[in-house]
Formats: C-alpha cells, structure tokens, sequence
C-alpha cells in the first residue's frame, strides 16, 4: 500500500507509523492523501491493512453476490464488480478486464 503510493501515485502522504506489533499504515499528523490515485491503494492494498470506510465491518465476503459490470459514469467504461445483499449495494470494486 505504502510502496503504490510513493512510487506509483509520486505522493509520501501514506506510511508505517509506530514499531513492532503496533505499527499502522495511515496518513502522517492526520493528513489526507492527495494523489488523483488515492481510490485505487484499498484495491490494490496486498494484506487487506486497508478497508473502505463505507463498507467496513457492514457485510462479510461471502454474503454478497457479486455482478460484472461496466463503469457509465467515466468516459473509459472501466469493468467493475458491484457486490449486492439483497437489493442493496454494498460496495463497488475494479475488476480485470480480460
């Protein structure tokens, strides 16, 4: 999470905060991140040290049906997965295009 967003986004607002068994990965003195890419460090986060706030704790994995889907708000058409519990959407997740 820290390495994406110091080499691949260019911005040091993410770090390792404390030492041994109580180190953090969060933003230096409460600061925000800045970087255009700062969506993508939760997706691509490899040890899950990051949640979405909105989705946190609210669902479990396995309670969710997952549906393809194309992104209509971006001019890309980016593929996404929209995760549902019923008729709710809980979250909205990037998803490869193969």
């Amino acid at each position: 999470c820290v390495r994406f967003a110091t080499e691949v986004a260019g911005v040091e607002d993410l770090g390792m905060l404390g030492r041994g068994s109580g180190e953090e990965i969060g933003t230096y003195v409460e600061k925000l991140m800045s970087s255009e890419l700062s969506g993508n460090v939760i997706d691509i986060c490899p040890v899950g040290a990051l949640t979405s706030k909105p989705f946190a704790f609210k669902a479990r994995n396995w309670e969710l049906k997952g549906t393809e889907s194309i992104d209509v708000t971006d001019a890309v058409g980016s593929n996404i997965r929209i995760d549902s519990r019923g008729p709710e959407v809980m979250r909205i997740t990037p998803r490869l295009n193969e």
